[in-house]
């Protein structure tokens, strides 16, 4: 049988005539059933990459992946084409799983998304070692290095998927990676001789400015009526990013904001207005825009700093997508810095981590030796509040214990709603026609419900009883009251993931050689992000040199390439006539306030 020529099933399934810079090379090293490592920038194309080779092959193609919101827009996605995919997310018994496997193996399925932390599981794994597995594919693949931006200890348990099936092709793609990073995708996935195609970090559509100006918020506020489209605006906490949304609204601008404190239904709501441009602003956290197929977006502001050259990049290659011409804006001012500058001396008290630890722990009683793999929800402000933490504070703790591969930290999670019946059915006679028939239902759909926490479709279960939604809603918590049930309903927050037993006291160590190279990383990174805001070359030829790339021509249209030594004066005295401020002058004509003459 002829195999599908990929260019044509590229047409087929996404309409394009063409494959875009390394795409087809990477497709076709695959094909030909190379380990392979792809790098391409964020809008690259990456996705392509796995799902042309997953269709070509006779079997299933396993793709892992960090965030779930990134895996169901990839997983819908196929399916919009009329390509099986399955997803796995929630948890799974014997028998479920079993069925999964089932349906993965004599229903044609093409791909399966599955996060890393599922591969802790042995009956998982067990089903892998027998499933028809063509090829598997790690996106967002440089959460496997320690000393990446994003590094997530669950990943370095995708190892031993290629223990178990080493006769599979491994595809690692990232948009970007340093020379230290591409060094452990090689060693840490078990892929020495991958081939390598690295796409350049450069786009040229993209013209990318830094602004300083001691008044954002004034500066913002003039900048937006010049940008055609939709846009993002990057802000470091929740609250700025509901704060600004609000203030934009207010001056007439359509806003609307995300992070990870939303309740599913309020961020999905959020997202869809923007995608389909019934708001021109969305003003989010870093998370936002991973895995979100928008080609459209015109512009990307910072109104905060980054920490990290790795983070700008990945958020300023949200803009742009369909190879327009899109701007970015990073405005700063003297605290971003003074914030950087403080991380470059900021110690963390190890003996400190290492009691919050051992407290969070115990909050949640969690024994010594026990723990393995158990989530635990919280609210990250609740968290803070209760250990008497600053936010950022409580966030280092968190990302060092992680980064000791204690816990997996997930900043945005959301659980389903679950229930359990904690009365006996002997005393429902007494109850009132409608909570007997609903509690009767529940314990005939829910056998086991007096036994163990169930899952609960919250809208199937409301039709099938002729309730609304929040009238079904309120109905649980009432018999939960009334402690006739336990009804948890749907909550946002963060989360770890414990990725070993709870240590004992004597074997929690942070050793020194460890925290010194913790603190080297973070070092090298800060003081990279400090150079991009203190330079004057090229802002890309910067980026360039970070991700060792070879260096190219200055971009020509960055704000250290145009920058404007020598201002027009009757240019400036206009202004001033006009009653602009020194800030508008010197962020509007893009030059320093030293070569303003009046």
């Amino acid at each position: 049988m002829t195999q599908p020529n990929p260019l044509e099933l590229l047409k087929q399934y996404w309409g394009y005539d063409s494959f875009r810079g390394h795409q087809g090379a990477i497709i076709d090293s695959v094909l030909s059933g190379n380990d392979t490592i792809g790098l391409l920038p964020t809008g690259g194309g990456k996705s392509i990459c796995y799902q042309i080779p997953g269709l070509i092959f006779p079997g299933l193609t396993m793709v892992i992946s960090p965030l779930i919101a990134l895996m169901e827009d990839q997983h819908k996605g196929l399916i919009k084409r009329n390509i099986k995919s399955f997803h796995f997310k929630g948890s799974y018994s014997a028998r479920s799983m079993d069925e999964a496997f089932r349906n993965l193996r004599y229903g044609n399925y093409k791909f399966a998304f599955f996060a890393p932390e599922r591969i802790a599981n042995p009956l998982f794994l067990e089903y892998i070692k027998h499933a028809n597995i063509s090829m598997l594919a790690i996106d967002e693949a440089h959460c496997i290095s320690q000393w990446g931006f994003d590094f997530r200890p669950s990943y370095l348990n995708v190892s031993v998927l290629r223990e178990l099936r080493p006769e599979v092709p491994v595809l690692a793609l990232t948009a970007s990676a340093t020379a230290r990073v591409k060094r452990d995708l090689n060693t840490q996935l078990n892929i020495p001789d991958a081939k390598l195609f690295e796409g350049s970090i450069r786009r040229d559509n993209l013209h990318l400015q830094l602004k300083f100006t001691p008044n954002k918020e004034r500066q913002l506020l003039r900048l937006l009526p010049t940008l055609t489209g939709t846009g993002i605006i990057y802000a470091k906490t929740r609250k700025s990013c509901e704060v600004l949304s609000a203030l934009l609204t207010k001056q007439g601008h359509s806003s609307c904001f995300f992070h990870a404190g939303l309740s599913g239904d309020l961020k999905s709501l959020n997202q869809s207005l923007w995608i389909e441009n019934k708001v021109k602003v969305m003003v989010a956290t870093t998370a936002f825009g991973m895995g979100i197929d928008k080609g459209d977006v015109g512009w990307v502001i910072h109104w905060d700093a980054p920490d990290t050259l790795e983070g700008y990049y990945q958020e300023i290659g949200r803009a742009g997508r369909n190879g327009s011409i899109a701007l970015t804006y990073l405005l700063f001012h003297q605290y971003d810095v003074a914030r950087l500058q403080k991380t470059l001396s900021e110690v963390p008290n190890i003996a400190a981590v290492e009691e919050f630890y051992r407290s969070f722990c115990s909050k949640h009683q969690i024994a010594v030796g026990a723990g393995d793999q158990l989530k635990v929800q919280f609210s990250i402000v609740s968290l803070a509040e209760k250990f008497k933490l600053d936010i950022p504070t409580l966030l280092t703790y968190i990302k060092l214990i992680q980064h000791r591969g204690l816990w997996q930290f997930i900043e945005s999670d959301r659980s389903v709603p679950t229930f359990s019946i904690t009365s006996s059915i002997d005393t429902w006679d007494r109850l009132e026609l409608e909570d007997r028939e609903l509690l009767t239902t529940l314990a005939r759909i829910y056998p086991n419900a007096t036994h163990t926490t169930h899952r609960i479709d919250l809208k199937r279960f409301a039709a099938m009883m002729h309730f609304t939604l929040d009238r079904f809603q309120g109905k649980l918590s009432e018999l939960t009251q009334r402690g006739l049930i336990l009804f948890e309903s749907e909550q946002t927050g963060s989360a770890v993931i414990f990725m070993q037993p709870r240590p004992s006291s004597k074997s929690l160590t942070f050793p020194k050689n460890f925290v010194d190279a913790w603190l080297s990383s973070k070092i090298e990174r800060t003081t990279s992000m400090l150079k991009l805001l203190n330079s004057t070359d090229c802002l890309v030829q910067q980026i360039e040199t970070y991700f060792d790339q070879p260096i190219g021509e200055p971009c020509g249209t960055c704000s250290s390439c145009t920058h404007n030594h020598y201002p027009n004066q009757e240019k400036v005295k206009e202004m001033v006539s006009n009653s602009l401020s020194l800030d508008d002058i010197w962020f509007d004509l893009n030059c320093s306030p030293d070569e303003l003459k009046f």
